[in-house]
């Protein structure tokens, strides 16, 4: 099983520490063998410490490799110390892979999501949040046919963004993101988790979408219809 994982800030150190913890102890047979990719192109500083959890600074995906090797001998890990794009996607992301989407902008979100959609077998969780709320989306595609609606298809601040990507950011632009809270990106990386136990696990693909709301106490999910074109 091939795992990647794009991006590594609140939600994505979250995520892959408790999914880690699972692989490791697990019975399962599904997970005897599992390669986890990390991906991303930013550094860890000491003002990340509020809400990301790692034990050094550096590229995110080699310290985070490290931390995590150390820890979990049962899986082989492996880096990308760039931000994806629509050119080093393709060697990136390839088919039969589970990819793990724990970015914080559209442009990134629509770039993977259209790079996902030509491919014939793939399954791709991506989790995002504001300051107390968020969801999570499901997009499976097996033998060619979409299971699920990819992450442009129900949410056209998706599909058209307005935003940049961190590699098309100036270092002031980077400095000003928008504030983030520690137990929304929590919730995220909680509901994606339950996300790759259903999904993946189990084999449920009923639902598309988890929405969250941490003021509300509430979460919910949605099973929306892939959209056709005549």
């Amino acid at each position: 099983m091939k795992i990647i994982i794009v991006g590594l800030g609140g939600i994505g150190t979250i995520f892959v520490n408790r999914l880690c913890r699972f692989i490791q102890y697990s019975n399962t047979d599904l997970l005897r063998d599992v390669h986890i990719h990390l991906v991303d192109g930013d550094e860890y500083e000491e003002k990340n410490y509020s809400r990301q959890e790692f034990m050094g600074l550096g590229n995110k995906a080699e310290i985070k490799k490290r931390e995590l090797s150390r820890k979990f001998a049962k899986i082989y890990f492996t880096t990308f110390d760039k931000y994806l794009n629509e050119t080093n996607l393709p060697e990136q992301i390839t088919e039969d892979t589970i990819v793990c989407l724990c970015v914080d902008n559209h442009k990134t979100r629509k770039v993977v999501s259209d790079h996902c959609s030509k491919l014939n077998n793939i399954i791709l969780i991506s989790g995002g949040n504001d300051w107390t709320d968020g969801n999570v989306q499901i997009f499976v595609k097996r033998e060619g046919k979409s299971l699920t609606p990819d992450l442009t298809m129900w949410h056209s601040e998706i599909a058209n963004p307005e935003d940049k990507s961190p590699e098309d950011m100036s270092c002031e632009e980077l400095s000003k993101s928008e504030p983030q809270l520690y137990f929304a990106n929590l919730t995220a990386a909680t509901i994606m988790c339950w996300t790759f136990w259903n999904v993946v696990i189990q084999n449920d693909i009923e639902t598309s979408e988890v929405y969250f709301d941490i003021e509300l106490m509430a979460a919910r999910s949605v099973g929306r219809n892939v959209k056709t074109t005549n």
